[in-house]
């Protein structure tokens, strides 16, 4: 078996946003005989024993100029070691190891999807093997060396047994506090909900992060006060990603606000709990078989998205369960994290 060398922001399994990633290293582990993995900052995690995690010390707030030292330090100790680089989520990483990469002739391949094309990216692309991605529409990078290879998702991890009686309709809500997230549609859809007397609970985790966050939570709690929510919508803030399972077991309906882009792995790990879901982003649709048009509402649509949560709360229990079946599926057969790190792991062979 080869090795690896990891190149990541974060190693800590209660980080809400990037605490998915050490489910990757034990993935990984299973395929290479030793990961070294370079890390911004780590916390808290349990890793096999041919996993090595170096932090470059980000968690003791020391300087940039240490962390840039330690870097190319482990760099020259791990490279020659290794069969090849992986850069996860940050064109950054692949640029800055390129120069140990290439003098020791080992392939880089980078991780990443975010809807924007940046300098750094284009030039990540000329200095990398290849780019994997979730999927076209989570890039939109146009290059040959771009793969496109599913979200990784622990089904295994997600797996619910669900009965669908009919009792109060408890709906979630997963992600960063920002504008893009499209939270002030499903506060308006819960007060035309309200209205109708529908039995209903939303939950909305998640916690601002840069400073126009800020003022967007501020906007949207003013407009739960406003549209007398606060008995049926809940802001429950951070919640560190290792606990998130519980939160989707306990859900019925996850929906997703934000425009056409990539794949939402939110939706995805709503789908392998059983959760029925609803999504403003048509990028799902080609998930969701002959059950598209249930479970897409128009962008920033309250009327829209209220109606589509009625009809899902209103369809026979028998149904719920078809259609809940058939989501866990479609995340098994697409997005199963087993099968992206095995294609991951053959681009270096």
């Amino acid at each position: 078996m080869k090795n690896i060398l990891i190149i990541t922001q974060k190693v800590n399994a209660k980080d809400d946003l990037l605490g998915f990633f050490v489910g990757w290293l034990h993935e990984f582990s299973k395929n290479f005989e030793k990961v070294f993995v370079i890390t911004l900052e780590k916390g808290a995690y349990e890793l096999p024993k041919n996993v090595f995690v170096y932090s470059l010390g980000k968690e003791n707030s020391n300087l940039k100029i240490a962390r840039a030292l330690t870097f190319y330090k482990l760099l020259f100790q791990l490279v020659p070691k290794t069969d090849g680089v992986f850069a996860h989520m940050s064109p950054v990483f692949a640029i800055a190891s390129w120069p140990v990469a290439v003098l020791y002739r080992k392939r880089i391949i980078l991780w990443y999807l975010h809807r924007s094309v940046t300098g750094r990216l284009k030039l990540a692309e000329k200095l990398c093997y290849k780019i994997v991605t979730a999927s076209k529409e989570s890039l939109k990078l146009i290059s040959s060396k771009v793969i496109e290879i599913g979200h990784g998702i622990q089904v295994e991890q997600f797996k619910t047994v669900r009965n669908w009686p009919n009792k109060k309709l408890e709906i979630l809500s997963v992600g960063r506090i920002s504008r893009i997230k499209d939270y002030e549609t499903l506060l308006e859809a819960a007060k035309i909900l309200k209205d109708k007397d529908l039995n209903f609970q939303v939950k909305i985790v998640g916690q601002p992060i840069m400073v126009p966050d800020f003022k967007y939570q501020k906007l949207l709690v003013s407009l739960q006060e406003k549209l007398e929510l606060k008995d049926v919508v809940e802001f429950v803030g951070f919640v560190p990603y290792s606990q998130m399972v519980r939160y989707y077991k306990e859900t019925d309906l996850v929906i997703g606000l934000t425009p056409y882009g990539g794949i939402d792995k939110v939706i995805l790990e709503g789908m392998a709990s059983g959760c029925l879901v609803l999504t403003s982003n048509e990028a799902n649709r080609r998930y969701f078989g002959h059950y598209a048009d249930n479970l897409i509402f128009n962008h920033h649509d309250s009327v829209h998205l209220a109606h589509k949560i009625e009809s899902l709360n209103c369809m026979p229990a028998e149904q719920k369960k078809e259609m809940s079946e058939f989501l866990v599926r479609s995340v098994e057969q697409n997005h199963n994290l087993t099968n992206l790190i095995n294609r991951i792991s053959k681009l270096y062979e």
